[in-house]
């Protein structure tokens, strides 16, 4: 049973005094565990759970290891939306894994408020690590900056690109260049494109020419360049795709925004959308309207995140839990600017087929 020692604190010292070790061997027991026998560190334990000591100080382990003993992972988004997004789950899936097979903790950090309040004071939390995963970081959040600042390393994953910092992403131009051309080769000739965000300002509408000339989002830039290039090809122009925006990458904007591409005199015949969660949105919307898949529209989406095979939904499959862990491969690594561009897969299902105009 747990007793109280002196109603006060009890000190590492202490626990060295009732085992009759040194401080520095009770110390070894939670930081350097393999440097003790299996026996002795039993005892220090047994010890320090009798007397009430709950383990070495974070500041002074750290002083004495050299290192925090986690990671930070930084986004852009409110927290709860890393909960809820499959593409990110698969992400921290994989930065997960490496970190427990390091013995590593992990700290989630998110940028959102930082985006939305500009005058609001900058913060990355309390919590001290060995360095930050920067993962699809808005360019222009301060948060960037004051990473670089913290004298720790960085892993970029997707965005934004940074001089000297390692990085680790996939093709988005050319994934979505195969997407649209796909499409193409199918007979399609009139297009609606649905976009992710382009900017952190809540808009929800066209994606108009001074939107399009401004984005904020290599990603987001990539993909469109990529689609607009295969279109571009087939002697298609892009005033001539109606593309919409939206700000949250859900399956609820997805339905919404579709409606207005659909809502046209020239109705699209297939659908470019920037995101799985978006397509499957358009697909219940594109359905609700008494409309077929893929006999009046044919839709893309991009991520194969788990849902996509459910709704037989062709897509650009992205490895997101290797991006993980490449992420914190390179973080352990002494590696200056590496780059890791990752493959990507065309997965074609039931939700595309040839034009019937």
């Amino acid at each position: 049973m747990t007793r109280q020692y002196d109603r006060r604190k009890v000190t590492l010292k202490d626990v060295a005094a009732q085992v009759g070790v040194s401080h520095t061997t009770v110390s070894n027991a939670y930081i350097r565990p393999g440097q003790l026998s299996a026996a002795l560190r039993e005892k220090i334990l047994a010890a320090a759970q009798e007397l009430g000591y709950t383990g070495p100080d974070p500041a002074a382990k750290q002083l004495a290891t050299g290192r925090a003993g986690a990671l930070g992972f930084l986004f852009s988004e409110d927290l709860p939306y890393a909960f809820t997004d499959p593409a990110i789950l698969s992400v921290l899936n994989g930065v997960a894994r490496s970190c427990d097979d390091l013995e590593t903790d992990l700290a989630l950090i998110s940028a959102g408020s930082n985006l939305r309040n500009r005058a609001a004071p900058v913060s990355l939390g309390n919590a001290a690590v060995d360095g930050y995963i920067l993962y699809s970081v808005a360019p222009d959040s301060r948060c960037v900056l004051m990473a670089q600042q913290r004298n720790v390393p960085l892993v970029v994953v997707d965005q934004p690109r940074l001089d000297g910092v390692p990085y680790v992403g996939i093709d988005d131009r050319g994934s979505a260049y195969r997407a649209a051309k796909t499409l193409l080769d199918l007979g399609h000739r009139h297009f609606g494109i649905l976009s992710l965000k382009t900017a952190h300002d809540g808009y929800f509408g066209p994606l108009t020419a001074k939107r399009r000339a401004n984005i904020a989002h290599s990603t987001i830039a990539m993909r469109l360049e990529g689609y607009l290039l295969a279109l571009r090809e087939a002697k298609i122009a892009p005033e001539d795709v109606p593309a919409w925006e939206i700000p949250i990458n859900s399956e609820d904007m997805g339905a919404e925004g579709v409606r207005h591409l659909l809502n046209r005199a020239q109705r699209p015949t297939a659908i470019l959308a920037m995101s799985d969660r978006v397509a499957i949105g358009a697909m219940q919307t594109i359905r609700a309207l008494g409309l077929n898949i893929p006999q009046d529209v044919s839709i893309f989406g991009f991520d194969d995140i788990p849902a996509a095979e459910g709704a037989d939904l062709s897509t650009i499959r992205q490895p997101h839990e290797r991006k993980g862990t490449e992420a914190v491969r390179l973080l352990g690594a002494a590696s200056g600017s590496e780059n890791v561009i990752l493959d990507t897969e065309l997965v074609l299902r039931g939700s595309i087929g040839p034009t019937a105009t």
